[in-house]
């Protein structure tokens, strides 16, 4: 054998997802993005899906083709490691149907659609083997993936669609690990007819396996929090069949009020359009895709911003019971009578995260987004639906702190951003 095997290790990282998790199948069922499962109707993530956010997360090319590998032509080596399918505790999950609506620049519905989603507190099991082959035995890979799993636990590395609207949010609680060496054949066969069982790895707590393997954190991101509190009700809606209950009712998870990560970026990107436009940027919407992601057009890219899914604590629930209007002569429709259940007067974290590599911009972006929070902070930005009767605006919260992950200063980030704006007048 030219390659022979010289080491494997197997790690197990018992997960807990700390957002809803979302992963398209293709199939629409159940909803126009139904989530994958197998046969046996088992909701999981494939594996690909799972090595491919890994794979992305490292920047360095010669890092990612020491632990994945590379094909260039006639030249290339087998990637170090493997990922199997993450399957969930069947028997804890919850699922359930969020309403999406994609809004235009103005906020009107361009169009609506149902996502089905895993809640909040899903558990499941990451499976990954390390293989050692004779030509990579200089290449020590286990730092790169000790600094994977970091990443998963700060938050920077998320896994399904819409990671940059805060799904897909992991913690890890244990490591399991298992090493073998070319004279542990007959314990390694025991170890693979066990079929996984986590009795036969060694178990630590995640930050005991942390401090053994200096897990510093990238920190590829700069972390904001911006505590804030509601001035009224907040609407976002979720519909109910159900004659016993109200015809709307505000988005939950797992039982709680929450603010979803695509309602506070189509709030936040639109009031930071409305300022570069205000800044006599040319071509506004050029600098929003770049910064926000862009979809629609050639110069198609990644957000570099990563809004958080926020709950909402310490609200009230108000039912009310409202006519439609007529737009035409201002008068009621006959049987359009409604019900609705709306959240008021509750606290929540606005959790923004930016990409530090993101073209060279991160501290414009950040300047940006501290002129967008402002303007939340003084009720000028509102979020969700039914903004024009007063829904969905906030307040700082005095009792509370904003913090960043970096000593960086909002001045700073002012004077990149405005730098920035010079070079979009000039376009």
């Amino acid at each position: 054998m030219k390659n022979p095997v010289k080491y494997r290790k197997y790690y197990a990282a018992e997960l807990s997802f700390a957002s809803p998790v979302a992963v398209s199948g293709g199939e629409d069922y159940e909803s126009d993005a139904d989530l994958i499962r197998n046969r046996d109707g088992e909701i999981f993530i494939p594996g690909t899906s799972l090595a491919g956010a890994l794979r992305n997360y490292i920047s360095r090319k010669k890092d990612c083709e020491k632990l994945f590998g590379y094909s260039e032509g006639e030249k290339g080596r087998m990637s170090a490691v493997s990922l199997s399918d993450l399957y969930f505790d069947q028997e804890e999950i919850q699922v359930s149907l969020r309403d999406r609506v994609e809004l235009t620049d103005d906020r009107t519905v361009k169009n609506k659609f149902d996502q089905e989603i895993i809640e909040t507190g899903a558990k499941g099991i990451l499976y990954l083997e390390y293989v050692v082959r004779k030509e990579q035995e200089g290449l020590d890979c286990e730092a790169l993936i000790a600094s994977l799993f970091q990443g998963m636990q700060d938050g920077e590395i998320r896994f399904g669609s819409d990671k940059n609207r805060g799904y897909g949010r992991v913690r890890i609680a244990k490591v399991y690990e298992k090493g073998f060496g070319p004279e542990d054949v007959d314990a390694w066969i025991g170890f693979q007819r066990a079929d996984r069982e986590l009795s036969k790895y060694e178990e630590h707590s995640y930050e005991e396996w942390k401090q053994a393997h200096s897990c510093a954190s990238a920190g590829k991101y700069v972390k904001i929090s911006v505590p804030l509190k509601q001035k009224g009700g907040i609407s976002i809606r979720k519909y109910s069949t159900k004659p016993d209950r109200a015809d709307y009712e505000h988005m939950t998870c797992n039982g709680q009020p929450v603010i979803p990560g695509s309602s506070w970026n189509g709030a936040i990107r639109g009031d930071a359009k409305n300022i570069l436009m205000e800044a006599g940027v040319k071509r506004p919407e050029k600098m929003i895709g770049a910064w926000f992601g862009n979809l629609d057009t050639e110069d198609r890219c990644q957000s570099s911003i990563v809004v958080g899914e926020s709950i909402l604590r310490d609200s009230v629930s108000l039912p009310m019971t409202r006519n439609k209007i007529n737009r035409f002569d201002a008068s009621t429709v006959d049987g359009a009578l409604y019900s609705e259940i709306s959240c008021m007067n509750g606290k929540t974290e606005l959790e923004l995260m930016v990409r530090k590599d993101a073209a060279g911009e991160y501290k414009a972006i950040l300047g940006l987004l501290f002129l967008v929070i402002r303007d939340i902070q003084n009720g000028y930005v509102a979020v969700g639906g039914q903004v024009a009767v007063g829904r969905g605006i906030f307040a700082a919260d005095e009792d509370r702190s904003m913090t960043c992950s970096e000593e960086i200063t909002e001045q700073e980030c002012l004077e990149a951003l405005y730098a920035s704006v010079k070079g979009g007048r000039t376009e």
